[in-house]
């Protein structure tokens, strides 16, 4: 009975350590650089490499004589050695990168972000969502720029909520292949499944603790659908909450002392906070009566979550020191966002595709991916 009451209810719902540089900031906030020469095999690494800059929102390609810095390389199959001049010559990066043709050059942009931003680049980022590409809802797995397209389960049934763990190396998200809602992970490496939480009732929203080692999940054993904790291999969980409403949507502070998480205690749903050893809830003041799937940053500074607003979601944001709120989106309907590493940059759906968004400038990209559909999106970190 409860196991079904939970099923109409989803329904409806690398761095090295280098010397300071200081960066040449123009043409509204961007580093104006140009790319020099490109030799080697990999034929597409300028190309590359040009479109991981555009995607940090921090650079704009440039002609030479506009341009302060340089970038060059010599790109192979599986390396390459790239380095980075400032306008005298003075190289101020050489280094070399292992990896296929597409990591490499990934993490060469990555490295030329935080020389010249101190700020950590997004261009290694993954990003794994859910289609219904196949007729059924499936997790699939690709690079920020779109790349590496592939499809992780084929349980021929409805999967939700992937996360992925802090390390990236696997997955955990809810099926409903057994016909009741599950928590499976997956290991990235070897392609191995195995069950996290398969207990009477709601099993779903899990969320990694910033070490790996626990999740966060809503579960119904006991009754009502309510927060939980619970050894990342699987285990006995410790309850959290206990409420009249319902539960969802947990994120982890990055310091794993506290987690934030939906809750419709007070009629709509709010984002509350309650201590991750235990404790009393908290609820974090929005301009919306109706606020769902917050993220908490990597730096733990912003709480992102999609509020309703003029009748329609948009992505906003809570500075948590200040308790200041922004409101990043306007058009179309805009939910499920998830920080990126950087702390600056949030994936989420807007119409069922993806979107890349700047939370200082507003900024917003359509992902590359030939896969139609998309929602429920989550960033390796």
């Amino acid at each position: 009975m409860l196991r079904l009451l939970a099923i109409g209810f989803l329904a409806a719902l690398a761095p090295c350590a280098w010397s300071q540089t200081p960066a040449i900031v123009i043409e509204g906030g961007k580093i104006n650089i140009t790319l020099g020469g490109f030799t080697g095999s990999n034929t597409q690494a300028r190309d590359i490499l040009a479109n991981d800059l555009a995607l940090s929102g921090a650079f704009k390609i440039t002609p030479p004589a506009e341009a302060p810095y340089t970038a060059s390389a010599v790109a192979g199959a599986d390396s390459l050695t790239g380095t980075v001049a400032d306008k005298s010559g003075a190289v101020i990066l050489s280094q070399t990168f292992r990896g296929d043709a597409r990591s490499s050059v990934h993490q060469f942009a990555d490295a030329i972000v935080e020389k010249l931003t101190n700020q950590k680049g997004i261009a290694t980022t993954r990003v794994a969502f859910i289609s219904a590409a196949t007729g059924h809802k499936e997790v699939y797995l690709m690079d920020i720029d779109g790349a590496n397209l592939r499809q992780l389960t084929n349980d021929k049934s409805i999967s939700v909520g992937p996360k992925f763990s802090p390390n990236g190396n696997s997955i955990a998200y809810t099926t409903y292949k057994g016909g009741y809602p599950d928590i499976w992970a997956i290991d990235l490496a070897s392609k191995s499944r195995r069950a996290i939480a398969e207990f009477s009732g709601t099993n779903q929203s899990p969320a990694y603790s910033p070490d790996g080692s626990r999740l966060a999940v809503i579960l119904s054993k006991d009754g009502n659908t309510e927060l939980y904790t619970m050894p990342a291999s699987g285990g006995s969980p410790t309850r959290l909450t206990r409420s009249r409403g319902t539960e969802s949507s947990p994120t982890w502070s990055p310091d794993g002392s506290t987690i934030a998480f939906i809750s419709d205690d007070r009629g709509t749903p709010q984002v509350v906070t309650v201590p991750a050893s235990g404790g009393a809830p908290s609820r974090i003041n929005t301009f919306s009566t109706y606020t769902t799937e917050p993220d908490w940053s990597p730096d733990g500074k912003k709480l992102a979550y999609s509020v309703r607003v003029a009748g329609g979601n948009q992505i906003a944001i809570t500075t948590l020191a200040t308790g200041e709120q922004k409101v990043l989106t306007s058009s179309g309907v805009n939910e499920a966002p998830s920080w990126t590493r950087n702390s600056r940059h949030l994936v989420h759906v807007r119409g069922g595709r993806l979107y890349l968004l700047d939370s200082v400038t507003r900024e917003s990209i359509q992902l590359k991916t030939s896969i139609g559909q998309a929602s429920e999106p989550s960033c390796s970190r």
